[in-house]
């Protein structure tokens, strides 16, 4: 409800900031998982705005079923609404391929795939992001929080993710050779992982105005509390995409 509830009042540059910045993103996720087998740069962009198309007309036909939409809404607040619900419509549009597909993935040089491990993780913080981000909740949850609480739930956070880093990976080391692996791993992705997942939180809060009237003591930890299912969502995509 608060994902249409925003689209109602959300000003149009932070909208079209989120857009803006989600389609480089999306780009390089369909470099990866896109519609079709070509990496080439075109193709992807067509695969994005083909996903985008598709999810604006998904979420048209949701928001009018759902009456949501009806003859007495404003045209500006119907676009609204649908173009934010696209946003994260279109990444699932993106990454259906990854589950559906049963095609090899090219093999790529270390640094394009360390790339698109950053890409992957940022991919998966924004999807569950955007589940809770614009929701009361987060923001309820970080007044019933001292900074010592912000404080162990980030611990909290980074050891679950650093759960699925590892299990993502397959370690049949033991003894220095496990640690120094454990610690590649967590400074590569659990530690990079967790500050993507913040970021990308920030953002979100922006994006849907929980900025706004706030300490910056309150903002941080509201960010704190968004980026525990962010972090688990960036953490986990790599066991999924």
């Amino acid at each position: 409800m608060e994902m249409w509830w925003i689209g109602f009042h959300i000003e149009p540059f932070r909208l079209i900031a989120l857009i803006l910045l989600s389609l480089p993103l999306y780009v390089g996720i369909s470099s990866m998982i896109g519609f079709r087998e070509e990496k080439h740069l075109w193709d992807n962009i067509i695969d994005v705005l083909v996903a985008y198309a598709l999810a604006f007309c998904a979420s048209a036909l949701v928001l009018l079923a759902f009456r949501v939409i009806t003859s007495e809404t404003a045209p500006d607040e119907v676009f609204s609404m649908i173009l934010l619900q696209a946003v994260p419509g279109s990444l699932g549009a993106l990454l259906a391929r990854s589950q559906l597909s049963t095609g090899q993935k090219d093999q790529d040089s270390q640094e394009e795939k360390y790339t698109g491990e950053l890409i992957i993780l940022i991919t998966g913080a924004l999807f569950l992001a955007f589940n809770v981000a614009p929701t009361e909740e987060m923001v309820l949850i970080s007044y019933l929080m001292t900074p010592w609480h912000s404080i162990a739930l980030v611990i909290f956070t980074v050891l679950v993710m650093h759960m699925f880093t590892v299990g993502s990976e397959s370690l049949a080391k033991s003894g220095s050779g496990a640690w120094s692996a454990h610690r590649r791993l967590f400074i590569r992705f659990t530690a990079i992982g967790y500050v993507l997942a913040f970021a990308v939180s920030v953002f979100m809060l922006w994006v849907f105005g929980r900025s706004e009237n706030d300490s910056l003591q309150h903002f941080i930890s509201t960010a704190v509390v968004l980026s525990f299912p962010a972090g688990v969502g960036a953490a986990a995509s790599r066991l999924i995409i």
